[in-house]
């Protein structure tokens, strides 16, 4: 897979791939996972095409992402295009449609588009799949239907709401895989060492989707090791009073020194929501209930 980072109408990509799919691909989603799917079933020998800055983030600064672009080139790498394209969307942002469709045909080689039914493009949202049709032709454009999860269609809005709401068994089965969150560890209070319960303090990209506070079941990727482990997201009540947010995860069998390690933490269930105990002896016992919780699962 070659990857082109910052494309734009200066470029033009180095191999003959005519079928393109074309999408944000935030997430990697099973709706986009059946996009990319048909596109590689017609040719194996084909390309996927997105932005550097998704559109709603260009415009939002606060919008939030289910991924990053470094975790979208590895779960897009499964499904083996020859090309993956980020446009620089800063570039194009004020295209027409036309000239964004002149883009496609000319820098980047396209003569097969996949897409799905609501694929908008140009400026002011102009473009939309009628435009695709009459500008490359009918046999040209393949429309890919809505994925649906239990009657809902699966778009990466859904998901996040899914995740805010702790619903991470909807949001797992929404995106094919374990939602997943990746960070360097850093310094934290070290109170969890003292009540005997360590913990891995999370720093992360601040532009992700976080799950709803919360005690959770995860998994915990250290240099290709994979652990099990349990996740605190909140405030911790009982031992803080700073009302810093923070991302903590206790790593069973596990008591290695980790500062400064990126680690990948992904979640399999939603425990308890977070609360604050009379006293740090009921919060001990509660966590070592919530451990025997996930140690039957």
């Amino acid at each position: 897979m070659k990857i082109y980072k910052n494309f734009t109408s200066d470029d033009n990509i180095f191999n003959d791939v005519s079928t393109t799919c074309i999408g944000g691909f935030d997430g990697v989603h099973q709706g986009h996972q059946q996009l990319i799917k048909s596109a590689y079933n017609f040719n194996k020998d084909y390309q996927i095409v997105t932005f550097d800055t998704l559109p709603k983030k260009y415009f939002n600064k606060d919008h939030k992402l289910l991924t990053t672009n470094e975790t979208k080139m590895k779960l897009i790498q499964n499904f083996n295009p020859s090309n993956l394209v980020f446009i620089n969307f800063g570039h194009v942002v004020n295209y027409s449609p036309n000239e964004f469709c002149n883009m496609l045909k000319i820098n980047l080689k396209t003569k097969n588009i996949f897409v799905g039914s609501d694929f908008k493009f140009g400026l002011n949202r102009e473009g939309d799949v009628d435009y695709l049709i009459n500008f490359f032709g009918d046999d040209s454009i393949h429309i890919i239907d809505d994925y649906k999860h239990k009657e809902n269609k699966v778009s990466s809005t859904l998901i996040k709401s899914y995740l805010s709401e702790a619903k991470i068994e909807l949001a797992n089965e929404s995106l094919g895989y374990k939602y997943s969150i990746s960070g360097n560890v850093i310094k934290g209070e070290q109170k969890g060492t003292l009540i005997g319960f360590p913990t891995a303090n999370l720093e992360i990209d601040n532009s992700i989707q976080i799950p709803k506070n919360g005690v959770y079941e995860v998994g915990v990727k250290i240099n290709d090791e994979n652990y099990e482990g349990i996740m605190n997201i909140g405030y911790k009540p009982t031992v803080s009073e700073d009302k810093k947010h923070s991302l903590e995860v206790h790593i069973f069998k596990f008591n290695n020194d980790i500062y400064n390690y990126d680690l990948t933490v992904s979640f399999k269930s939603f425990i308890r929501d977070e609360k604050k105990f009379n006293n740090i002896d009921e919060l001990v016992q509660q966590i070592n209930t919530d451990i025997e919780k996930i140690n039957k699962n």
